[in-house]
């Protein structure tokens, strides 16, 4: 059995370098399908990290073409330069660390952001690979979701640890919800700009699928984060009664969901205000934890070493403060908040400016989904630390995804001027 899995595991892996090799934004795609089983997988005693070996699969094959001259050439480096005085404080933190491989796992969630952010914006450079890495989203979320609200609708995964809610690939509600939320305002964008009816109608139903399972997670951030998102949605669109009407859908969907015989219980259930106000409890746990350490914070990587000193709610807090901006503070001290809320300000900048550029292009509906993909992630982490789960790394493809379609009005008006 074990020289089985092996070939199987090392066919796969030749099939999917081989692949990336001639098609290198294909990586990207082979990314997307990884992120719901981020985490080892075990068999006979043997760990695997699909979404660690593909992304350095990637990586690896980029730097030989680089290094070979062979097609690619990293000259797009838009948003990245923002990006490195908030690595460089997460590496001055870093020298605090109490446990080497806690700190190291960390350092690498957000250098796995940014070289997801950075090979998106260079290896799609045509509407061809956009669509491909769309639809390489929309299928995963939506094999996610299905898999999700039929677990629940059959009591396999109704509560978890004592809470309601779907969870799916992601082990927990919460992760499930997150995950799904950076979708539902890209196919939104999607359904606005489709022109093809078999698009439109396989475009519903992947909605439908995913504000399934959202609601189902009975996040009660998730809803709070999406619904904001979709209201910025609404009155940057230039067709409101195409989003007026895709927002009654979203809630005939909510309203046919509710009325689910099994379902009303725990939708009550987590309309209870006692988590709610544990939460606000961990703000001064975060300022007990740093306020010797203000500057660079404890050290990335110690929170779960020095939460035990702190609180007796460890069952709450065990692998972080529910907010990834106080977690920011926590462990990377107050430059490190500055400069990831610096970054967070460039991106926000740069993508409202280009809202006009593309007014009049193709683009704009989807553009506008993929800003509200990029907008929901942001609400969402006040709540939860979502980084956790590699669905930062989704939220990076997004990202670059939205740079990709001003890249491409960028180019268009320069050869319009020439």
């Amino acid at each position: 059995m074990g020289i089985i899995f092996w070939i199987c595991t090392i066919s796969v892996v030749c099939i999917i370098t081989g692949v990336t090799f001639y098609k290198p934004y294909l990586g990207i795609a082979f990314v997307i399908v990884s992120i719901p089983f981020e985490g080892s997988k075990m068999f006979d005693g043997i760990s695997i990290y699909p979404l660690e070996t593909i992304l350095v699969l990637l990586v690896g094959v980029c730097i030989y073409k680089l290094i070979s001259g062979r097609e690619i050439f990293f000259r797009n480096r838009k948003l990245v330069f923002y990006y490195l005085p908030f690595m460089l404080c997460i590496l001055l933190s870093s020298l605090k660390f109490m446990e080497l491989s806690l700190t190291i796992k960390e350092i690498v969630r957000w250098l796995e952001l940014i070289v997801v952010y950075f090979l998106t914006i260079n290896l799609i450079n045509d509407y061809k690979k956009v669509r491909v890495i769309l639809y390489s989203m929309i299928l995963t979320t939506a094999m996610v979701s299905m898999h999700g609200v039929v677990s629940y609708l059959a009591g396999v995964e109704s509560v978890y640890d004592g809470r309601p809610g779907a969870y799916s690939f992601f082990g927990h509600p919460n992760g499930l919800a997150g995950y799904v939320n950076l979708i539902i305002p890209v196919l939104f964008g999607m359904l606005m700009t489709s022109v093809f009816l078999w698009e439109r109608i396989a475009l519903g139903a992947f909605t439908v699928l995913s504000i399934m399972s959202w609601f189902l997670a009975f996040s009660r951030s998730a809803w709070i984060s999406l619904i904001l998102a979709m209201i910025i949605i609404f009155f940057l669109t230039k067709v409101k009664k195409r989003v007026a009407i895709l927002l009654a859908m979203l809630f005939v969907i909510f309203a046919i969901t509710f009325l689910s015989s099994n379902i009303t219980d725990d939708f009550q259930d987590r309309l209870g205000l006692q988590e709610v106000e544990g939460r606000a409890m961990f703000y001064p746990i975060g300022f007990n934890m740093v306020k010797d350490d203000l500057i660079f914070g404890i050290g990335v990587g110690n929170y779960p070493l020095l939460i035990k000193k702190f609180t007796n709610m460890r069952f709450l807090v065990q692998n972080d403060l529910h907010c990834l901006y106080l977690q920011m503070f926590v462990e990377a001290g107050l430059m490190g908040l500055c400069a990831f809320v610096f970054w967070l300000a460039c991106i926000s900048k740069y993508l409202m400016s280009a809202l006009k550029s593309l007014e009049k292009s193709r683009d704009y509906g989807l553009f506008v989904g993929l800003v509200g993909g990029v907008i929901v992630y942001l609400f969402n982490n006040l709540a939860n630390v979502l980084t956790v789960h590699g669905i930062h790394l989704q939220w990076g493809i997004i990202l670059g995804l939205a740079v990709v379609l001003i890249q491409f009005r960028e180019s268009e008006t320069c050869l319009k001027a020439v």
